[in-house]
């Protein structure tokens, strides 16, 4: 059983797991109603309204050597989570969950650093639950504006359920534990993407994702591996 500690607001759930990482137990599940500097990737602002279901799980682990996979585990469940509440979702590589062509779900993961290597995994989540009107500059959806009612915590119980039936094959052998179920839910087969990621900007055709989780492109110059990125449709 996890321990939850809750809030009404913070300025971010994975700011807080980070400060108090080294006093909080393996599995300790951070939830805020709302957040007040709720980031994503890339620092980007992650708007966090009151409707949304906002946590951050921390992961202490001494065999932590599949850190972004466990992210992808994470994405994995949330999308298998709206799928079963009725919600058209997919999977955009690495982590984003998508309904109705709509982003539902963003994920931000901090690794916390210990003297002899990484001393947790943070996954932060925020999925958009509740709210009537989505104002993120990106097209957005909420299960209430697709018409599926359900609360943030019934939401948080099913995603927790699901992950920690696969966390431990994650753990042990990384993305191959979940690659058929991830890739049932990755719509993205054949299409031409462009990878944004700095210095390191790709484009090509999605051939699959490889046994590690890492976006295989047929490029102009030939295949290539993506670790990391934004993926532009």
């Amino acid at each position: 059983m996890q321990q939850i500690i809750r809030f009404k607001q913070l300025d971010s759930t994975n700011t807080y797991a980070k400060n108090h990482c080294a006093d909080l137990a393996d599995k300790t599940v951070i939830v805020a109603q709302s957040q007040t500097a709720g980031r994503g990737r890339m620092e980007r602002k992650f708007i966090s309204d009151k409707g949304g279901l906002y946590f951050s799980l921390i992961l202490k682990n001494s065999h932590l050597n599949h850190l972004p996979n466990l992210t992808q585990l994470m994405a994995l469940c949330v999308c298998k989570t709206l799928q079963e509440l009725g919600a058209n979702a997919s999977i955009k590589w690495p982590n984003d969950v998508y309904a109705d062509g709509k982003k539902i779900c963003g994920m931000l993961s901090e690794a916390v650093a210990g003297a002899e290597g990484p001393q947790a995994l943070i996954i932060g989540v925020g999925v958009n639950v509740l709210q009537d009107n989505l104002q993120v500059g990106q097209p957005a959806v909420s299960l209430k504006m697709l018409g599926i009612s359900s609360t943030p915590q019934q939401v948080l119980d099913r995603v927790l359920r699901f992950f920690f039936e696969e966390y431990e094959p994650v753990l042990i052998n990384g993305f191959s534990a979940i690659r058929d179920e991830y890739l049932q839910r990755f719509p993205y087969i054949g299409k031409n993407v462009q990878i944004k990621n700095g210095a390191l900007d790709a484009a090509g055709t999605v051939q699959t994702i490889s046994q590690d989780g890492l976006l295989v492109l047929q490029t102009p110059q030939g295949p290539a591996e993506i670790s990391i990125g934004d993926m532009m449709v």
